[in-house]
């Protein structure tokens, strides 16, 4: 893969956790950092450079909390607003 392509791979890979990450906010739960590797199919380094990506000057966020099973846990909405941006998935960002 290329460096040029690299950004495009991590986009549509990404596209694939907000299904998922939608279904935690009904359900009124974080995500996890395993989940968001499952959902998307990359690697750790990769789902880093994703979210670096995706937040740009703001810097990855945070983890809300370590769960002892799932590892780092994130807030479900903003990694969905952000995502959905990043990814250009606009049904995602407005809202009912």
């Amino acid at each position: 893969m290329s460096k040029a392509t690299f950004p495009d791979k991590l986009r549509t890979q990404m596209r694939m956790t907000l299904p998922m990450i939608d279904k935690n906010i009904r359900c009124r739960a974080n995500t996890s950092r395993q989940s968001l590797m499952k959902a998307s199919g990359l690697n750790d380094n990769q789902l880093q450079a994703a979210l670096k990506m995706a937040y740009g000057e703001k810097g990855v966020p945070a983890p809300v909390y370590r769960s002892p099973a799932a590892g780092k846990m994130y807030d479900s909405e903003s990694l969905l607003l952000t995502l959905a941006k990043w990814c250009g998935m606009w049904a995602y960002v407005i809202e009912d």
